[in-house]
């Protein structure tokens, strides 16, 4: 199984003019005259140590070679004849070339301590550490192949595979039309799972998962019936399926991958379509200014159903999430329903590398909190240490460009009317234990 290796994580666009403390805490570290990480206005750059390094495979001499033990990528000096080819075949700038000593030179990750996130006054440059946590939830190999039908950059794909990773071999999986289907039924003739997928209508995901549960229990075969639909067939027309199967306490686990809006039909609004909001149903013009009244909050709808587990999840917090499924796949009393927030940068008009960092904006914004509930008891599993004001989640998408100070203060009161309401039912669990 792939390993998960630490790594420095950069918060482009942070870095103050003129700061270039990281570089000088990298010359201090090494001592050389050449910083391993450059300081520019819009982020630092440094070594990604890549997963596949074009450095290593331009090398001709083997002087480079990747520890896949620590994922870090290192030059041996002794072999390199500082041919410089390694710096053409980067293409993140992140290998530099020393006039002087005739070889090349590049971040070794300062031995798990890089010096450089220590000199940080920003917080521009953070040190991940905790990717083996989350390899110890991963419980069998990917279960669905590398080619998928998403569109490059989509979070449906490695959300997809994280959960099949940490529920393991027994799952069966129910899709419906919707981008979801993209990676669990495949495209054309040409299967993307390794595993058992089945199609369904938008109305019946959670009756068809109940209904092959029960089947493969009367055949003495304890599965994991995993339903992974939009917010579309989830928030509106299955909606129906889905309350009835909790209401009998059907055990399945469904998970709603929300990208707030039909986006595989051409982005119409769903109920889960935030206020304000552009789509091609809530448009923007002279009559009306996006989506003129609040979303559906379905994650707090399915735990007033009373089931067993309720919780929020993203993709900029996976550890969060495989921890949430590891108690799902433990619950044999009742539907488990886990709600995924799901960036779409084509219906949300943002870039394309962007689904990170929208999804972290989210959270630190109070838009959408992390936080489960567990047979009658609600709490947080992340709170931002100082939320930051939802304008600087909608500076990173078009759908809200339109809107004025006006409207950024009444999406905001909305934000903070959802989030004080599952403050206020968080405190309730702290009273009664």
């Amino acid at each position: 199984m792939d390993k998960f290796y630490s790594t420095i994580k950069i918060d482009y666009g942070k870095c103050p003019p003129h700061c270039d403390l990281c570089e000088k805490a990298c010359l201090s570290a090494k001592g050389g005259k050449i910083p391993l990480i450059r300081a520019y206005p819009g982020g630092p750059i440094v070594c990604n140590q890549c997963g596949e390094p074009q450095c290593l495979q331009m090398c001709p001499t083997t002087a480079i070679t990747k520890n896949y033990e620590n994922g870090v990528v290192s030059v041996d000096s002794e072999k390199c004849v500082g041919c410089g080819l390694c710096t053409l075949g980067c293409s993140y700038g992140g290998i530099y070339y020393d006039y002087e000593s005739m070889r090349v030179l590049k971040c070794d990750m300062c031995g798990g301590e890089p010096q450089c996130v220590k000199a940080c006054p920003e917080g521009v440059l953070t040190y991940i550490d905790y990717p083996e946590k989350l390899r110890g939830y991963l419980v069998t190999e990917d279960l669905f192949t590398k080619g998928v039908g998403l569109c490059a950059g989509c979070p449906i794909e490695t959300m997809s595979r994280l959960t099949g990773q940490v529920l393991g071999e027994k799952v069966v999986f129910f899709g419906t039309p919707g981008c979801c289907s993209r990676i669990t039924q495949g495209i054309g003739t040409k299967a993307s799972a390794r595993g058992p997928c089945y199609f369904c209508l938008m109305t019946t995901p959670a009756a068809t998962a109940a209904g092959a549960k029960r089947y493969y229990k009367r055949k003495g075969e304890d599965i994991l019936a995993v339903a992974m639909i939009g917010d579309g067939a989830t928030a509106d027309v299955g909606f129906a399926a889905l309350s009835g199967a909790a209401e009998r306490g059907e055990n399945i686990i469904y998970i709603c991958i929300d990208n707030e809006a039909y986006m595989a039909t051409g982005i119409q609004k769903s109920g889960t379509t935030p206020l304000s909001a552009w789509t091609f149903t809530s448009p923007v013009g002279k009559v009306r200014s996006g989506r003129t009244n609040p979303s559906k909050y379905l994650p707090l709808i399915m735990a007033d159903h009373g089931i067993p587990y309720v919780a929020t999840a993203s993709i900029s917090h996976p550890l969060d999430y495989a921890r949430k499924l590891e108690k799902a796949k433990k619950v044999k009393d009742g539907l488990v329903y886990i709600h995924i927030f799901s960036p779409c940068y084509v219906g949300w008009r943002a870039a394309d590398d962007s689904a990170i960092e929208i999804s972290r904006m989210a959270i630190e914004t109070n838009y959408f909190p992390l936080w489960e509930y567990e047979r009658g008891t609600y709490r947080f599993t992340y709170l931002p240490e100082k939320p930051k004001p939802i304008g600087e989640f909608t500076k990173l998408m078009g759908r809200f460009q339109h809107l004025n100070e006006e409207g950024i203060m009444a999406l905001q009161r909305m934000v903070d009317e959802r989030f004080n309401k599952i403050k206020a039912l968080t405190l309730l669990g702290e009273e009664k234990s």
